[in-house]
């Protein structure tokens, strides 16, 4: 245990201290820093390549990392145009990563990183030597969209100059000796801005016919703290616990306003916030409070409210009532 936090602790005074951290564009000061600031693209890569060295600082050891960016880096010191700057990026992000160059594309290749109700799919086609096309589905919630790309092949990974109908969407697909393929986009330049609220590509995107994600569960998600908890909460509810699942797209803490030292989850459905939403609130103790509201047979919404405590609404926590307002007005 103690070796371990001092591990932890020597690669966190590497994160904060080394040479390999992304530029300070509040601080350039050369004329290298100063063109990467002012490059929306060699931004992103410099920030890209952070990551990836600091990936390569806990799985293959400071010195063989720290050999490889030091040698990028002299690369790097001998550019002077912005397409030679780009170009010793690939070169850095693919020598960082231990590229896969013998890798398999073909197939279905799942986003193991998306959250609960949200995914991605990438399929390639027409692959030929210098070049591949490739076929996106995303979803997040009910929002969902679907995309095709060229990519070029470069030190062994795929490269997207832009993802067709976006503005300025890039991706980065690094192909791993572990059989992933991680991918990078440049979202806070680019892909966020084109696409639907909460869709988003980067992540480990794992090969297979089917989604091959365990089924989430709200002891797996971390809405409940233990076992014994979640399986209370099942006994509760019954049949509607994987209303509560699907429910649990976006799930954030909420103010206990009753003051009784509860923890207090609400979750909702990108693309549906109003009208699929639910709170789970519980005391250490074993006390829990749920409801769940979600468009009725008739129309208009309908509330569904489990209690520990009994099923009268009128016996329901502030906190409960305060959320139901929001979305019933009765």
């Amino acid at each position: 245990m103690t070796r371990s936090i001092i591990s932890s602790l020597f690669l966190l005074t590497l994160f904060f201290s080394g040479s390999a951290l992304a530029v300070n564009c509040q601080r350039a000061v050369t004329p290298l820093e100063n063109t990467i600031c002012n490059n929306d693209n060699l931004h992103w890569l410099d920030s890209t390549l952070s990551v990836v060295y600091h990936q390569a600082l806990q799985h293959e050891g400071v010195e063989g990392s720290n050999k490889k960016y030091d040698e990028w880096e002299k690369l790097l010191e001998k550019c002077t145009s912005d397409a030679c700057i780009e170009r010793a990026y690939y070169a850095g992000i693919s020598a960082l990563s231990d590229t896969n160059r013998d890798f398999k594309w073909d197939g279905k290749w799942w986003n193991m990183l998306a959250p609960n109700m949200s995914g991605g799919v990438i399929q390639f086609s027409r692959n030929a030597q210098w070049s591949t096309t490739l076929d996106i589905r995303a979803w997040a919630g009910l929002n969902k969209d679907e995309y095709t790309a060229e990519a070029r092949r470069l030190y062994g990974m795929l490269v997207v100059d832009r993802v067709s109908d976006t503005s300025n969407c890039k991706l980065l697909l690094i192909p791993k000796h572990d059989g992933l393929l991680q991918v990078y986009s440049n979202s806070e330049w680019g892909c966020r801005l084109s696409m639907p609220t909460g869709v988003f590509l980067d992540g480990a995107y794992k090969l297979a016919e089917t989604d091959p994600r365990p089924k989430p569960t709200l002891l797996s998600l971390g809405i409940f703290p233990s076992a014994e908890m979640d399986d209370k909460f099942r006994q509760l509810v019954g049949e509607d616990y994987q209303n509560f699942v699907n429910s649990a797209n976006v799930y954030i803490y909420q103010d206990d306003i009753d003051n009784m030292g509860a923890r207090v989850l609400s979750m909702w459905v990108q693309g549906a916030a109003n009208s699929r939403t639910a709170i789970v609130m519980y005391t250490p103790n074993g006390n829990i409070w749920a409801g769940r509201i979600s468009p009725a047979k008739g129309g208009g919404l309908e509330l569904h409210y489990f209690s520990t405590d009994g099923s009268d609404q009128r016996k329901m926590p502030r906190t409960l009532v305060a959320w139901k307002l929001r979305f019933l007005d009765n």
